[in-house]
C-alpha cells in the first residue's frame, strides 16, 4: 500500500512540476532542444508554452516554429494546423503563407498551395519566391500563360533571377522551343556552375533537341558534382534508349531506382521504349 501511495504522490509531483513550467522556461526549452535537434522535445516544450497562456499574442510565432518541427518529423498533417492556427493570428503574414503553401505542394494538395501563393503576392506584389513557385505550379497544371507571366513579372523585379531563367527554360523546354531553354540554362550555369540539377535539366533538353553527344557532356559534368543523384542516371538512361542501348538504359535505372527514384517510372520508361518499337 505504500509502495502505491508513493508512486501516486511521485507522479503528482511531476504534473505539479510540469505545470508549474512558466511560459518563457518552455520556450527556452524549445530553443535547447531546437539546438539539439531534439525535435520530439522541442515540440513537446513548444507544446507546453502554447498551454501555459494560450492567449498570448507571441503564440502566432510559436506555433509558426511548432509547424516548422512538426515538418520536419514528417507529421504534415499536424504541422498544417499549426500553420493554419498561427495564421488565425496573424492572417496577413507571408512568412506563415509561404511556409504553409510549400508544406501543401508536398502534400499535393497544389491548388491549395496555389491559393497561399495568390494570397502573398496580393500583400507583396514583389516576392520574387512566391512568383517563382506559384509560376511552376502553374506550369505543372499546364496553364503555361500565366506560368510565363509569373516568370516574366520575376525578370522585371529582378534582372539578375536565376528562378526566373530556370522557370522559363522549364516552359520552353515543355513547348518545345529546346533552344531557347538551353540558351536560359546557360545562363543560368555560368552564374551556378556547381548545381548538379541545371546540367541534368539542360541535358534533357538537349536529348530533346537530339543533341546527345552535348547531352552526354552535361550528364558526365552532373556525376562530376553528385554521384548519388538518381536523376542523372534516369536521364543517362534516356540518352542510352534514344541510342536503342536497352540493356545499359537498365543498369541505369536500376542504379536510379536504388538511389530512390520510383520504380514504377523506371518501368514506365522502358515500357514505353518498347511501345515505340
Amino acid at each position: 500500500m505504500k509502495q502505491v501511495l508513493f508512486f501516486v504522490l511521485f507522479i503528482l509531483g511531476n504534473i505539479s512540476f510540469i505545470s508549474s513550467q512558466t511560459y518563457n522556461e518552455w520556450i527556452d526549452k524549445s530553443f535547447k532542444y531546437i539546438d539539439a535537434e531534439d525535435w520530439i522535445g522541442a515540440e513537446n516544450a513548444l507544446i507546453g508554452a502554447l498551454r501555459t497562456e494560450p492567449a498570448n499574442p507571441q503564440n502566432a510565432l510559436l506555433l509558426s516554429n511548432l509547424g516548422t518541427i512538426q515538418r520536419k518529423m514528417g507529421k504534415n498533417n499536424d504541422a498544417l494546423k499549426s500553420y493554419s492556427n498561427a495564421l488565425m493570428i496573424t492572417p496577413r503574414s507571408v512568412t506563415l503563407l509561404m511556409n504553409r503553401a510549400a508544406l501543401l505542394s508536398e502534400m499535393d494538395r497544389v491548388d491549395d498551395a496555389l491559393k497561399d501563393y495568390n494570397q502573398v503576392l496580393v500583400l507583396d506584389d514583389k516576392e520574387e519566391n512566391a512568383l517563382y513557385l506559384r509560376g511552376l505550379i502553374r506550369l505543372e497544371k499546364n496553364d503555361t500563360t500565366a506560368s510565363r507571366k509569373d516568370f516574366e513579372q520575376l525578370l522585371k523585379i529582378n534582372p539578375k533571377s536565376s528562378n526566373a531563367r530556370i522557370g522559363l527554360a522549364a516552359l520552353m523546354k515543355l513547348r518545345n522551343y529546346y533552344n531557347e531553354a538551353i540558351d536560359l540554362y546557360t545562363q543560368v550555369i555560368r552564374v551556378n556552375p556547381e548545381q548538379t540539377t541545371l546540367y541534368v535539366n539542360r541535358g534533357e533538353a538537349y536529348l530533346l533537341n537530339n543533341r546527345l553527344n552535348k547531352a552526354d557532356e552535361d550528364v558526365a559534368k552532373a556525376l562530376e558534382l553528385d554521384l548519388n543523384d538518381p536523376l542523372v542516371y534516369v536521364l543517362r538512361a534516356k540518352i542510352k534508349l534514344a541510342r536503342y542501348e536497352k540493356e545499359d538504359a537498365k543498369r541505369d535505372l536500376a542504379k536510379a531506382v536504388s538511389l530512390g527514384f520510383n520504380q514504377k517510372d523506371a518501368d514506365s520508361l522502358l515500357n514505353k521504349d518498347q511501345n515505340k518499337k
